[in-house]
């Protein structure tokens, strides 16, 4: 069996381990490791105000780099020398801390990345690309609004009186409050929509919310272009039957009834005490 049938069992194009390993050893002193750093990943805070009309958010981020006593190579550069670097401890590289301004898209949600390029690790080396920062944006929940895409809703409660002949009520906004008419005969689970009052969509422009409710927000715009809308969803305060003006009538007969019967027991109760008091004497 000749040369050439000896080496059928090997893959072509590979010799003998030992050659293997020494190729790949001359290859890497030759031609160092030229590569990206690696990325990071950040949660950051926003208000549902940022992150439905945009912010500029400043955050501090940590990152590896080379270490800069021992230019990376993680051994003392003074004398005596070949003992560990003091500031790496031989690892050769080290966390920094930067501080970075973050533009908050208007419309942004939870879970979204926004991805800061070159603002993540440097390269192994110190020689090729850094790597990227991915920041996860986390909404923090609001005392009254809540979103579904870009519309907002929030409940508003009104009183019994108010829900019966109407009026007007103050009504929590992104930006404030806003005062809305209350339409007569108002039951629980009746929903009012304000135009243009929700998140911006991602990617339009950043409008402000109208001035005022019934004010047209954006004249030749279109407000679906830009905003959402923000429902308001009234609870009444004392449910009444159907809105019924005679069951209202008995109910508040029968607390007024109830009122004067306990001011006369009341009564009696003192004419009694002071009944016994004379009588004592």
């Amino acid at each position: 069996m000749g040369a050439e049938d000896g080496k059928k069992g090997e893959p072509e194009g590979f010799g003998p381990i030992e050659d293997q390993f020494q190729a790949i050893f001359e290859d890497f002193f030759r031609h160092p490791a030229v590569g990206s750093g690696r990325d990071r990943r950040i949660p950051m805070l926003v208000s549902l105000e940022e992150a439905a009309s945009g912010a500029s958010k400043v955050i501090k981020a940590t990152f590896e780099a080379r270490c800069a006593a021992c230019k990376g190579s993680g051994v003392f550069q003074g004398d005596p020398p070949g003992f560990s670097c003091p500031v790496c401890l031989g690892k050769q590289r080290v966390l920094q801390e930067r501080t970075l301004t973050v533009k908050v898209p208007a419309g942004i949600d939870e879970g979204q990345v926004l991805r800061l390029a070159g603002q993540g690790d440097e390269a192994p080396l110190g020689v090729g690309r850094p790597g990227d920062l991915m920041v996860e944006v986390i909404v923090a929940p609001h005392p009254r609004l809540r979103r579904h895409g870009v519309d907002l809703f929030v409940e508003v409660q009104i009183d019994a009186e108010t829900a019966r002949r109407g009026g007007r009520v103050k009504v929590p906004v992104l930006d404030g409050e806003r005062t809305v008419g209350v339409p007569a005969g108002t039951v629980t689970g009746a929903e009012l929509r304000l135009a243009g009052f929700g998140a911006v969509r991602l990617g339009a422009e950043a409008v402000p919310i109208p001035a005022e409710v019934t004010a047209d927000p954006y004249r030749s715009r279109s407000v679906g272009d830009h905003r959402g809308d923000q429902i308001v969803t009234f609870v009444v305060g004392e449910s009444f039957v159907d809105g019924n003006d005679e069951a209202v009538e008995v109910r508040r007969a029968a607390r007024n009834q109830g009122i004067v019967r306990t001011v006369m027991l009341a009564a009696a109760l003192i004419a009694a005490v002071i009944g016994a008091l004379v009588l004592g004497r």
